[in-house]
């Protein structure tokens, strides 16, 4: 199983770090050996989808000691190199899934994955299955899921202006608004009233540590501002949604970060905005394409656009921006998988002659 090994007197950071993002794997006790402390990582970090061992290096690079960077790295081993927690394991949400609906598992009626999101959980669960039988997992998921307050389920997909999708009570409370941590930051999400995804915690932390102190952002579709708070190491963000309740709650977020002197929030239709910046990012994988104009308005020559897609191939995005701009690509990858044939990219875009600008 992938591990974590490291020295001793960095060994409870890592372990604080882990427990954080839900990737210790509590099953098995740390094991010592001379200076060194070995943490087993949980199985489902192979299954992730949105996370790599890049990503992973990366959030417990970013923390320091007081002696300087933690070193440590990522080896494989053994289950039985190490010795069991001691009682008895409580059963978990995924493992009761795998018990009792093998079948709708495999046929894809419920799905494994489901998102956390602050003290609420949201269910993929088809309509196929019956009313009765939903209410059933909503509640198991509220009994098994450490620290839920709410179970909803995603009822359909992310739709109209301001991208949000519907939502049906399963168990619990009723409230849709809470309070979400990532990337040392707290973020106010109301899951019905706004687009937010935590799977996209590790992407924003990519982001996080590209910024640089002069840096000018313009967030051309910001949300609750989960990349805005993300870039606070910069100069100034410029943070833009169409959304009225998701400008509202980034104004809560603001104030809840303490950036009130770093990011305007700003309620408009991003192409009526007129603005420059020498970072945009553009997190609309769907239909950024139909933006990439108004982005090459916003940058500045020499800039960067963090470009999101959604794709068989990155290729499509590449040769968009061949249309329209002299560029260098700084770094493409998958973010996740969107469908059984397409995924979510993001390609960083550095614009060296912007043609848009030119014509002006």
């Amino acid at each position: 199983m992938k591990t974590i090994k490291t020295n001793l007197k960095n060994g409870e950071l890592i372990r604080r770090l882990l427990l954080d993002y839900n990737l210790l794997n509590k099953d098995y006790k740390l094991k010592k050996s001379n200076n060194d402390l070995y943490l087993p990582l949980n199985k489902e970090l192979e299954e992730m989808e949105d996370i790599n061992e890049n990503d992973l290096k990366n959030v417990i690079s970013q923390n320091k000691s007081q002696n300087g960077i933690i070193e440590f790295e990522i080896i494989t081993l053994k289950e039985s190199d190490f010795e069991k927690s001691n009682g008895k394991k409580n059963p978990s949400f995924k493992d009761y899934l795998i018990t009792n609906y093998d079948e709708e598992l495999k046929n894809g009626t419920i799905a494994h994955a489901y998102d956390i999101i602050g003290d609420i959980v949201i269910l993929q669960i088809s309509d196929e299955i019956s009313k009765e039988e939903r209410l059933k997992l909503g509640e198991k998921a509220k009994e098994l899921i450490p620290s839920v307050r709410a179970v909803f389920r995603r009822e359909s997909d992310v739709k109209g202006e301001y991208r949000v999708r519907d939502l049906e009570h399963l168990a619990g409370e009723k409230d849709t608004l809470t309070l979400y941590k990532e990337n040392g930051y707290k973020l106010y999400v109301d899951v019905a009233k706004v687009y937010f995804s935590p799977r996209l915690s590790w992407e924003r932390n990519r982001i996080m540590q590209k910024i640089e102190k002069d840096d000018i952002i313009i967030d051309m579709f910001c949300g609750v501002g989960p990349y805005s708070i993300a870039c606070k190491d910069a100069k100034k963000i410029y943070s833009i949604d169409v959304n009225p309740e998701a400008i509202k709650l980034l104004k809560e977020n603001i104030k809840l970060n303490n950036l009130e002197n770093k990011i305007i929030p700003i309620l408009e239709d991003v192409r009526k905005v007129n603005l420059k910046g020498n970072r945009i990012i553009m997190n609309l994988p769907k239909y950024a394409n139909q933006f990439v104009d108004k982005a090459l308005e916003l940058v500045e020559d020499g800039g960067t656009i963090h470009y999101y897609m959604v794709g068989a191939d990155l290729n499509e995005g590449i040769e968009l921006f061949k249309s329209k701009c002299d560029f260098e690509v700084l770094e493409s990858r998958v973010v996740k998988s969107y469908s059984p044939r397409e995924y979510v990219f993001v390609i960083d875009f550095k614009i060296i002659k912007n043609n848009k600008n030119n014509k002006e």
